[in-house]
């Protein structure tokens, strides 16, 4: 069935970009394939080079099984793939999705991630379910949207791997992330999660849009673990490295399109 539908899906996807064709969303032009990026503005993305496969963090060492600071303390997830750095049109793409709803940067940004992991999981199966970070009921409020499950649609859609929006809710407001430090930020994220439903045997892929310190993913990784999941894997769409890229002031964000 899984696969009838997916075939279904590709044929129908087929002919929409027939009918109408992308638009690259940062030249304008035609983008010839079914993407809105063109193939030289793909190319022009600041993409995450030799990731480490347990942090995504750049590594020294080419090749390495993972890099020296996940070897000293492995983090709770066995693996994370991010596919660019949080920097440039990246940056503004990713604060257009999670400010505004953007639902054609999340199209992209999401097929551009499911590229990469489909990449990284070519010689091992992919995880059995993808699960957005969820955000508080109050920020979710505010927002109207949680800016990881729009992404999340289209990488399900890429990899053909089911998202489960509601598998785990944060189950208390935390102040914002901005300007803490890693410990500060686990402090924060502390009991912030739960499972709503049995993870028991679970090989769980937590999406986010950007991993910075990564105190995020591993506070969730740890109450996945702790409900019994096999085993967490990490997904974002971008990398912060340092020194972090500054925010984006409001006013360029609500000059910009969409």
């Amino acid at each position: 069935m899984a696969t009838t539908t997916g075939r279904w899906r590709a044929h129908v996807d087929a002919i929409l970009w027939h009918l109408l064709p992308g638009i690259c969303v940062f030249c304008n032009e035609s983008s010839g394939v079914p993407m809105d990026l063109c193939p030289h503005c793909h190319a022009a993305l600041p993409w995450l080079l030799n990731p480490c496969p347990q942090c995504a963090l750049p590594q020294v060492q080419s090749g390495a099984p993972r890099c020296g600071a996940c070897a000293a303390q492995p983090p709770p997830f066995v693996r994370a793939v991010a596919a660019m750095r949080y920097a440039d049109a990246v940056a503004r793409m990713i604060q257009h999705v999670k400010f505004a709803g953007n639902r054609i940067d999340a199209r992209v940004l999401g097929s551009l991630l499911g590229e990469q992991v489909t990449r990284a999981y070519c010689d091992e199966p992919l995880p059995d379910v993808i699960v957005p970070v969820p955000l508080s009921s109050a920020r979710l409020l505010r927002r109207g949207h949680n800016q990881a499950a729009l992404i999340a649609r289209w990488v399900g859609h890429a990899c053909a791997t089911p998202v489960d929006y509601d598998l785990c809710a944060r189950t208390r407001h935390t102040p914002a992330q901005t300007g803490l430090g890693r410990s500060a930020r686990l402090r924060n994220l502390h009991g912030a999660f739960a499972a709503r439903r049995p993870v028991a045997g679970l090989r769980i892929a937590i999406l986010d849009d950007v991993m910075t310190t990564g105190a995020t993913v591993t506070a969730l990784a740890r109450t996945l673990l702790a409900a019994n999941a096999k085993a967490v894997h990490v997904w974002a769409v971008a990398r912060t490295l340092e020194p972090q890229p500054q925010p984006i002031p409001a006013a360029v964000l609500l000059e910009s399109p969409g």
